[in-house]
């Protein structure tokens, strides 16, 4: 989320949300083309023939959906995004002042989108507060929170046919698919690595299961996670890393004043054999924590830290 110099208790929050807003996502996992209600708001989301007439006027509600849009280089058609898009790629920092959580429908509708893009975790599967604007009829496409990378792939495609940019969204694609089979390519034959991933750091443990694409990433990358046995985003004990004692520890948490380091000499710990060895590894926040076609780059240092090329 680009260094956003947040306070350690900014940082808690931030990723409690993520993870609420991840637990909350529904139906399958794919892209989002129903409303909780169960209508279809996204009429602009079938594949089209025709070129889309540009510049057009785009609103996106969280940073993944933002990314997407600027990876298909349309960034600079963005009139509004949530405050966590600001600093991404060519996004104007002017535009990201929207709290997703409490959407100013007025102000969104006088912008007079051609398309809103809304994070399926903005509801919670009853109350939709963007369903005001459908009724204002704009265009309202929900992408589905990425549970896998075929999902983060999915949602790039339905961002892209919207916006008329499939050509560009194949290329994007190729590119996720190309590191996914590097990663395997790298892994085949040696033996897999138990990991713990920290999203949140001590003493508000977190981290994740399967049905997750940072799992789904870990298993490529040569590793097995701890908890691949639990299910989704959870909140996770200390005991429970001890007892598992994996060999590489990999953590994800960035806020002013933080030091990843610090998880070699927490008490007790002493005893983990990726505390004894220094196997403990610090990746991108953004690219392991957004489901955009930068997940790339957290293949990649997944990949190099799993087979041994971190040291």
């Amino acid at each position: 989320m680009k260094s956003n110099n947040l306070t350690l208790r900014a940082a808690l929050l931030l990723f409690l949300s993520l993870a609420v807003l991840l637990l909350s996502s529904c139906g399958d996992n794919a892209a989002v083309k129903d409303s909780p209600s169960g209508d279809n708001p996204a009429s602009g989301t079938e594949s089209r023939t025709e070129p889309v007439s540009t510049p057009l006027s785009l609103i996106s509600t969280a940073a993944d959906i933002t990314e997407i849009i600027d990876g298909l280089g349309r960034s600079g058609e963005l009139v509004l995004c949530d405050i966590y898009s600001m600093g991404i790629g060519s996004v104007s920092d002017e535009v990201c002042t929207m709290d997703y959580l409490s959407p100013d429908i007025e102000a969104i509708a006088a912008l007079e989108p051609d398309f809103v893009f809304v994070s399926s975790s903005s509801t919670d599967g009853t109350t939709d507060p963007y369903s005001a604007l459908r009724e204002l009829g704009l265009e309202v496409i929900y992408i589905e929170t990425a549970r896998s990378i075929e999902d983060i792939k999915s949602n790039i495609n339905t961002v892209a046919e919207a916006i008329g940019e499939t050509e560009k969204a194949s290329e994007l694609n190729a590119s996720i698919d190309q590191a996914v089979q590097d990663a395997k390519d790298r892994a085949s034959g040696k033996e897999p690595v138990s990991v713990y991933f920290e999203i949140s750091a001590a003493p508000w443990l977190y981290s994740f299961g399967q049905g997750t694409y940072l799992d789904e990433i870990i298993t490529l990358c040569g590793g097995t996670n701890i908890y691949s046995d639990s299910d989704g985003w959870l909140s996770n004990t200390e005991e429970s890393v001890l007892l598992a004692n994996p060999s590489v520890i990999i953590t994800n948490v960035s806020y002013e004043g933080y030091d990843y380091t610090e998880i070699l000499s927490r008490p007790g710990w002493e005893v983990v054999d990726a505390v004894k060895s220094s196997r403990v590894y610090s990746v991108d926040t953004n690219s392991s924590s957004r489901g955009s076609q930068n997940i790339v780059k957290a293949i990649n240092e997944i990949s190099t830290i799993l087979c041994g090329d971190a040291d």
